[in-house]
C-alpha cells in the first residue's frame, strides 16, 4: 500500500500550470514538516517535501495557500525519472496528493498563530491525560511525558 499523510507548512505559493492537450491543473509546492524530534538544544529539523496536487485540488492550492500555511496532505509516493541531454538517468521522488486541507485561517498564518496552535494542542493533550486518572486510582509518573515514555541516557542505550 502507498499512502502518505503529512501535515506542515508550504515554503512559498504554489505554481499552478495547465496540462497541455488536456488543460488539467497541476500545482506545484514544497511541504516543510517538521521531524517528530527535538534535539537536545530544543530544536527540531524539518524535511522539505515536493508536492504536486492535480485537478479541483490543484486550483484551490493555487487560489487559497500561500507561503507560510498549515496545510495536510494525503497521497502517494510517487518516483519518476527522466534522461538528461547527456544521456544519465536521474531519479526524482515526489508526493502526489489527492486532497490537500487548510488547517488554519489565512488571518492566522499572517499573524503567526502556529505558536499558540501548537500551545493549545498541548495544553488540551495534557488536560486529557489528567483526566484519565480517576481520583483514588495510580497516579502518573512526573518523570514521563504524556504517552508514557521517559527520557532515556545514552549510557542506557545498548549500541
Amino acid at each position: 500500500m502507498n499512502q502518505v499523510a503529512l501535515v506542515g507548512r508550504l515554503t512559498k505559493d504554489p505554481e499552478l500550470r495547465y496540462i497541455p492537450g488536456t488543460g488539467t491543473p497541476v500545482a506545484t509546492f514544497t511541504l516543510a514538516v517538521n521531524r517528530d524530534f527535538t534535539k537536545r538544544d530544543g530544536t527540531r529539523e524539518a524535511d522539505f517535501i515536493p508536492i504536486e496536487v492535480m485537478g479541483k485540488a490543484a486550483e484551490f492550492c493555487a487560489n487559497y495557500l500561500s507561503k507560510g500555511r498549515l496545510v495536510a496532505c494525503n497521497g502517494q509516493i510517487r518516483v519518476n525519472n527522466y534522461q538528461t541531454q547527456s544521456g544519465e538517468w536521474k531519479n526524482f521522488t515526489l508526493v502526489s496528493c489527492r486532497q490537500v486541507d487548510a488547517l488554519e485561517s489565512k488571518k492566522a498564518a499572517s499573524e503567526g498563530s502556529y505558536n499558540n496552535f501548537e500551545n493549545n494542542y498541548s495544553n488540551n493533550i495534557n488536560n486529557q491525560n489528567e483526566q484519565a486518572f480517576e481520583p483514588g486510582g495510580p497516579s502518573p509518573n512526573p518523570d514521563m511525558d504524556i504517552n508514557g515514555f521517559g527520557a532515556v541516557e545514552d549510557d542506557d542505550i545498548p549500541f
